[in-house]
């Protein structure tokens, strides 16, 4: 079983620039990975503002992420 822990900035610049659609977007791509041990939750200001929107998958923060990046990143998931 694969275990995953996603974590999307919900501070107030990240959520206004479009975690609020990501978080969405996880929550779908989640629904369709039953079988994966996933840990998925907000967390407040990343303090990398500047570069949000921040979403964090494991060890690696992703940065500027738009809808079709995040596609991207969790398509790019499924396959590992």
């Amino acid at each position: 079983m694969k275990t995953l822990n996603i974590q999307i900035c919900m501070g107030s610049s990240c959520y206004a620039r479009g975690n609020a659609r990501n978080a969405e977007l996880v929550q779908e791509w989640m629904a369709g990975h039953e079988g994966w041990a996933l840990d998925f939750s907000g967390t407040l200001c990343e303090g990398l503002c500047k570069a949000g929107p921040i979403i964090r998958i494991g060890d690696r923060v992703y940065t500027g992420v738009s809808p079709e990046s995040l596609k991207e990143i969790l398509g790019a998931l499924s396959q590992e």
